[in-house]
């Protein structure tokens, strides 16, 4: 009797302690700073993904940050926050100036190169989907895809400026949408609303307030801000000159819009 209980004693510790993790994996809704987290690394689960991980990184003058490779079980954004950063997929080069952005779909060979005489800083954004992966479908909707910041197109709004970047298909999601705006100082992203897709932005210039349900939290250049679906949120541009952010949302085949 004194063994079955400890045994009992044991297991509901190890639930305990799995479901403690579980819990602890889960991303919140939040503005995250990279540079106050252990490891300089987001990384966790949402209710759409079985792995979100955001890092930056940093290559000096002539620096590469590894051989070709090709990762098949994700995909990833890159974002060139400083510098210059040449980058090679499947063999195919293209250097990316500070606000550029790279999708490298699932299966692509990849590699990154400090070409320049000056330090290059990079975000990477890594998504695993809970849906399989599939490498087809990222090819035939485009593969993967490298903009210059100077390429987008550029929508004039009362607000601002609007960049969109792609919506389309990729090798993770069904739908999966980037764009990027610029807000003027004082201006609001639009009114506070709620939708059934995670969400997440990468600020890239500038001051703001980012508002989800009751709270109010600053960010700055550089913070990540993610939103779990059905939650109210806006942001409004607090600082003295226009900022800018890139707005990342995937749809799972259930709301596809």
């Amino acid at each position: 009797m004194l063994l079955y209980k400890k045994v009992s004693l044991v297991l509901f510790l190890l639930i305990i302690v799995s479901i403690t993790k579980a819990q602890s994996d889960s991303l919140t809704s939040g503005v995250y700073n990279l540079e106050n987290i252990l490891g300089k690394k987001l990384q966790g689960k949402t209710s759409t993904l079985s792995m979100l991980n955001i890092h930056s990184s940093t290559l000096e003058p002539g620096k590469t940050n590894h051989p070709p490779r090709a990762l098949m079980d994700r995909e990833e954004l890159v974002i060139v926050s400083q510098g210059s950063l040449t980058v090679t997929i499947n063999g195919n080069n293209k250097i990316l100036s500070a606000g550029s952005i790279a999708l490298i779909v699932a299966g692509d060979e990849q590699s990154f190169q400090n070409a320049s005489d000056k330090l290059v800083s990079y975000f990477v954004i890594g998504f695993k989907s809970l849906s399989l992966v599939d490498i087809n479908r990222g090819k035939i909707n485009g593969g993967s895809l490298l903009k210059d910041w100077s390429e987008l197109i550029v929508k004039k709004t009362i607000k601002g400026e609007s960049r969109p970047v792609f919506d389309r298909a990729s090798s993770m999601f069904e739908r999966f949408e980037v764009h990027a705006t610029t807000l003027n100082a004082g201006q609001e992203s639009h009114q506070a609303h709620m939708h059934n897709e995670e969400e997440i932005m990468l600020l890239i210039n500038g001051n703001i307030t980012m508002h989800i349900a009751t709270n109010n939290y600053h960010a700055v250049a550089g913070n990540i801000i993610f939103v779990t679906p059905g939650i109210l949120h806006n942001l409004t541009n607090t600082g003295n000159e226009s900022c800018s952010y890139y707005a990342i949302k995937w749809y799972s085949s259930s709301v596809i819009k």
